[in-house]
């Protein structure tokens, strides 16, 4: 692997020496000898550290994206003496922190370099340079480790999002998104970061639509739309001369804002005429498009998205939507949920958390009989799996769901600005 030496920032290691929060930049082994497939990542797994601990004879890592060594103070031997590493280069490793970072730690520093990518590719393409996508290739690599084990702590740091950089926050999250939801439909490792690719630069196009447009507080004009609505094509006109870019990711891209039913821009496909991964996009770009806090807006909660975009018929892949909403583990208000208890119940108000919403129960599966209605904190009494109301209820179920839901304050709806753009 070519490298530029960096005593500043990248470190050579015995292999042995490896530690967990660790980014290992380079494995100096042969390929038929390496654990991994992937070049450079976090080092967060146990098992992955044991692995190169065990096989890999030297390893660099960079002290700008994860902890350093720690230096044990004792008198050294005479043999240790000579063979001491020299002063500059003890100076700059870090010091071990006490733990290792916590998933969402972890979470946090791929958000922000993943971020900083994103806007520097951004930036280039606003000045009219060329762009290097392979600049994105680690953070995608990153997302989708970050993402292997779930998405909550992905999903949770790319909404904590500084107004300012929106649209670059919002290409990570949308990437983050589509990766997991790839990874839910059982899409090949190569597929699911294709669609994380996708996801970071489905939006390029803004880059050159007027700022002023972009960033407008308030509702836009029938002219501003009209301009805005054309970043898809500007966007594919912007990657369609790179070379070697999947056409997958120039397919998002331009169809990012199609609709099943025909009614999207700028082509206005429909049906079959729209790809898997334009499918996908679709989902997750209007999902964090309308949990995102803007200017002109507030935000919805994850519940209220979910079940406003069950109710947009014609907008969405219906499959697509329940995978993605499977990918989340969180339920849309009105949705029929089974307890831990054994008791059926509905998806009412936001809990603690997205995925520990409250729930209204009102059915006793063993006893198959109505019950006193009851809210419950699924924090104490989790969600087991959605349940079909038509299953349960038959014809019946639509009259049931909106009685029991009848009491519970719909909050306003949001402008729908941000699903449109």
């Amino acid at each position: 692997m070519n490298e530029r030496s960096d005593p500043n920032r990248h470190l050579r290691i015995p292999g042995h020496q490896v530690e967990l929060g660790m980014y290992v930049h380079a494995l100096h082994c042969g390929w038929l000898q390496s654990p991994f497939w992937r070049k450079s990542f976090l080092l967060v797994a146990q098992e992955d550290r044991d692995k190169i601990r065990k096989s890999v004879p030297q390893v660099t890592i960079d002290l700008s994206k994860g902890r350093g060594l720690t230096l044990v103070a004792a008198s050294p031997s005479r043999d240790q003496a000579v063979s001491a590493p020299p002063p500059a280069t003890i100076a700059t490793i870090k010091p071990r922190r006490s733990k290792p970072p916590t998933e969402f730690e972890r979470a946090g520093l791929i958000a922000q370099r993943a971020t900083a990518a994103v806007t520097k590719l951004f930036a280039e393409s606003r000045l009219g340079r060329a762009i290097q996508t392979s600049d994105l290739i680690p953070m995608v690599e990153d997302i989708a480790q970050a993402t292997s084990q779930g998405l909550a702590a992905m999903v949770a740091v790319t909404r904590l999002r500084d107004r300012d950089q929106y649209t670059y926050i919002h290409s990570v999250a949308v990437g983050t998104l589509m990766m997991g939801l790839s990874r839910q439909l059982g899409l090949s490792d190569e597929d699911i970061r294709v669609a994380g690719m996708a996801g970071l630069l489905h939006d390029i196009g803004k880059m050159r639509v007027s700022p002023e447009i972009v960033e407008k507080p308030g509702r836009l004009t029938p002219d501003e739309l009209i301009e805005m609505r054309r970043h898809p094509a500007l966007g594919y006109s912007t990657l369609l001369d790179l070379d070697d870019l999947d056409p997958r990711i120039l397919d998002v891209c331009r169809h990012h804002h199609e609709k099943m039913d025909g009614t999207g821009y700028p082509d206005g496909l429909k049906g079959e005429q729209l790809s898997l991964f334009v499918r996908i996009s679709a989902v997750c770009d209007v999902y964090d498009a309308v949990t995102s806090i803007r200017s002109y807006k507030r935000a919805w909660s994850p519940h209220e998205a979910l079940a406003q975009m069950i109710e947009w018929e014609g907008h969405f892949d219906a499959d697509i939507l329940r995978a993605f909403i499977t990918s989340l583990g969180i339920q849309p208000f009105g949705e029929l949920v089974r307890l831990h208890s054994n008791r059926l119940g509905i998806v009412v108000r936001e809990g603690e958390s997205p995925t520990t919403p409250i729930v209204r129960a009102f059915f006793d599966v063993p006893e198959q009989q109505t019950i006193p209605s009851e809210d419950v904190l699924t924090t104490q009494d989790p969600v087991l799996r959605v349940e079909r109301g038509d299953y349960w209820f038959g014809d019946r179920w639509p009259s049931l769901q909106a009685e029991i839901m009848a009491d519970i304050p719909i909050p306003d709806t949001p402008l729908r600005r941000a699903s449109s753009l």
